[in-house]
């Protein structure tokens, strides 16, 4: 990320990110944070470490909350918040690779040692997949059935229904 290195540091320090992850209840969320601290630093990583380093039960807690915000986008391979247009598409793209790289290594321990519920703990393992493998896991969150639509029949198994297309209304 060129742009990134070329505007150096914001001055944006490191415990501020660190406090707010401590907090129970803070001002602004860590899902809002986190995306603030990378648009106005040009970079992620910084803010991921401090969120590994942190080994604490109220940082785990609000993973386990940014992970329930984000994981649609992140699975669905977008970023998971509006960019200010600070970053290039593939400058975007390289951020949110980052973003669900760290997710897949570093959350899973974390969201079980908070109670996380399973699906959002599976959502989370599906993000170190392809995205196309993603969808072909029954468990996947917003699993989506292939066409043509299944039903149930009459003894209540599954079956695809003939010659049915999808509604695109």
């Amino acid at each position: 990320m060129a742009r990134a290195a070329e505007r150096g540091r914001t001055g944006i320090p490191a415990r501020l990110v660190a406090h707010t992850l401590l907090i129970r209840d803070p001002a602004v969320p860590a899902h809002e944070l986190l995306p603030l601290c990378a648009e106005a630093s040009g970079a992620i990583g910084p803010w991921l470490a401090v969120w590994r380093d942190l080994r604490h039960p109220v940082a785990d807690q609000h993973l386990t909350s940014t992970v329930d915000e984000w994981q649609r986008d992140l699975l669905e391979d977008s970023l998971p918040w509006h960019s200010w247009l600070v970053w290039s598409d593939e400058e975007a793209e390289e951020i949110r690779t980052e973003l669900t790289s760290w997710l897949a290594r570093e959350a899973p321990e974390r969201l079980r040692a908070a109670g996380a519920r399973a699906e959002l703990r599976h959502a989370v393992c599906l993000l170190g997949l392809p995205h196309a493998t993603r969808w072909k896991d029954l468990h996947a969150p917003h699993h989506r059935y292939p066409y043509p639509y299944p039903r149930l029949d009459r003894q209540d198994t599954l079956q695809a229904t003939p010659g049915v297309t999808p509604d695109r209304t």
